[in-house]
């Protein structure tokens, strides 16, 4: 079962309700390092009067989200060429990366100028993280305030009284706790970067699953 709670399209998030078990949640959540995106793999700098080492602009530059529709082998290269007085962003690459995000990347002062060549190439997120399509993450369908006081077992809740009355807990929040017989379903959380859409991270990961248990079956026969 999946009940969709919010899909804000703008900010590319998504959040719904599921009654899968934990150790499918966790493997779908670690699937979607297996994802393959585009990400800068490599800078040439022609010029750089900026402040910052190449080092540090080739660390920034790779953390900037490429759009990802189509991915090659053959790569693709993005230019950029900027004169200060200017905040340098993602943005000013040539051609455009594909997202909206404007991320900073160095401030030019005047008669400072850069120029670079930068070299994005596909990955995974197992690879390095800058490979990675977005956030994911889940926790139990349990009201928040109980969540860091309380141990879950097999839908089981197991609390420390005491503990949740020097937390500053109340007779009836423990009395409401003690009722819950049974914690069902999970709240799974999905954050896009701006590679791919926010709901194909979710299909792409079961594909990226499904794929793994297909090549171990055919070991294990």
């Amino acid at each position: 079962m999946i009940k969709i709670e919010n899909y804000d399209k703008e900010k590319q998030a998504i959040n719904f309700v599921t009654d899968m078990s934990v150790n499918l949640a966790n493997a779908i959540r670690r699937s979607v390092l297996e994802i393959p995106v585009m990400a800068v793999d490599e800078i040439e700098v022609v010029k750089n009067d900026s402040a910052l080492f190449d080092e540090i602009l080739a660390n920034r530059i790779g953390l900037i989200p490429i759009k990802t529709d189509k991915i090659t082998d053959k790569g693709q290269k993005f230019k950029l060429k900027k004169s200060g007085p200017c905040t340098v962003c993602s943005g000013d690459f040539s051609p455009s990366m594909g997202t909206e995000y404007k991320l900073p990347i160095v401030i030019l002062d005047d008669g400072q100028e850069i120029e670079l060549v930068a070299n994005a190439k596909s990955g995974i997120g197992n690879e390095h993280i800058k490979y990675s399509p977005g956030l994911v993450y889940y926790k139990h369908n349990l009201s928040e305030e109980f969540l860091d006081l309380i141990n879950i077992e097999d839908g089981k809740i197991i609390y420390d009284e005491k503990e949740l009355k020097e937390n500053g807990f109340s007779e009836e929040q423990i009395t409401n706790l003690k009722k819950i017989d049974k914690v069902d379903g999970l709240n799974f959380y999905i954050e896009s970067w701006g590679q791919i859409e926010v709901k194909s991270i979710f299909a792409k990961a079961i594909d990226a699953l499904n794929k793994n248990l297909n090549e171990l079956s055919k070991v294990v026969k």
